[in-house]
């Protein structure tokens, strides 16, 4: 017990501003954010935040946590992958009171916080958090679901949540570009068509991506789209099935080099697409499995979530 004559600094002692909820995953990317908790924990108490840490206890329960507790505080904070990432903000678009969000990256990409220009050095996301001010983004809908900066099908896609955690601590980023190359020798063709602004287009696809980013698995998309993460459009990139040797190259050359090679490689931005298939197909939604479809629409949510980062989405 405080004795009446406490010392000075405990009687100046200043109440904290703001409030933050500081969600992490704590067996992200090379796992380590938690070494860093305390540092982390420091700076936002500095910075005038009273903070409750909330490391997540299994997979997907960090939607649960949002929906439950963000609504109390004045900041959510979420520490994790893009997958994790995307289940928060999904979470957050159900409620009618949202908190300002920030992200610290510590997945083995975060090519959704690479796209805003967030440091992937855990302290400087930090600082970003304290001296920033929220910027709106644009969101997709995917059917009653939502995705922060990717939907897609085909090869690549489900490397994300099928390469073993620890190859990807081991090799981080080359994890998904070993696992993509070797399965882009055994391709599954998906017939499908899609509607983009009225505009139809189908085809035997190998790759399907409706996106918001500037890089999806680290591969960087090519600057002539443009890439705006608040414009209200959504970036859609269609790979048709290979032919020949020389077509293999030229897409994994487009892919990897920024530079349209091939004819085969369709780029467009569309607002609104609906998509059809005669068979099931696989989606991912943020890296995480998004469930299999013969039909679903797709669009943009024009500025609908407020994230704390640097002026302006990175542009390249």
């Amino acid at each position: 017990m405080l004795e009446p004559n406490a010392p000075n600094a405990l009687k100046s002692l200043k109440k904290p501003e703001k409030s933050m909820l500081l969600v992490f995953n704590p067996k992200s990317g090379v796992q380590n954010f938690p070494s860093r908790l305390f540092e982390v924990v420091d700076k936002f108490t500095a910075a005038g935040f009273l903070v409750t840490a909330y490391p997540t206890q299994a997979p997907g329960e960090i939607g649960d946590i949002i929906t439950a507790y963000a609504n109390e505080y004045d900041y959510l904070v979420c520490s994790g992958g893009d997958g994790t990432i995307g289940q928060a903000i999904a979470a957050l678009l159900s409620l009618e009171k949202r908190p300002a969000f920030g992200v610290i990256p510590a997945g083995t990409v975060n090519d959704f916080a690479a796209s805003l220009g967030i440091s992937k050095d855990i302290l400087t996301a930090a600082d970003i958090i304290t001296n920033a001010s929220p910027n709106a983004l644009d969101i997709g809908r995917f059917g009653d679901k939502y995705f922060s900066y990717v939907a897609a099908f085909g090869i690549f896609t489900d490397v994300s949540y099928t390469t073993p955690q620890n190859t990807k601590n081991l090799l981080g980023r080359l994890a998904y570009l070993l696992e993509g190359i070797k399965r882009f020798w055994s391709m599954k063709t998906s017939r499908c068509e899609f509607v983009l602004d009225g505009e139809v287009i189908s085809g035997d696809f190998v790759l399907g991506i409706v996106g918001n980013a500037h890089s999806i698995a680290s591969i960087k998309l090519p600057a002539e789209i443009g890439v705006q993460m608040d414009d209200g459009w959504l970036e859609v990139i269609l790979i048709q099935i290979p032919k020949t040797l020389k077509d293999h190259q030229d897409i994994i050359s487009s892919l990897f080099t920024q530079e349209i090679k091939t004819d085969l490689l369709t780029i467009r931005k569309a607002k609104r697409i609906s998509f059809a298939s005669a068979e099931p197909v696989a989606w991912t939604l943020d890296g995480d499995f998004g469930g299999e479809h013969t039909e679903i629409s797709i669009e943009n949510m024009h500025r609908a979530l407020e994230v704390i980062m640097p002026a302006r989405p990175a542009k390249t």
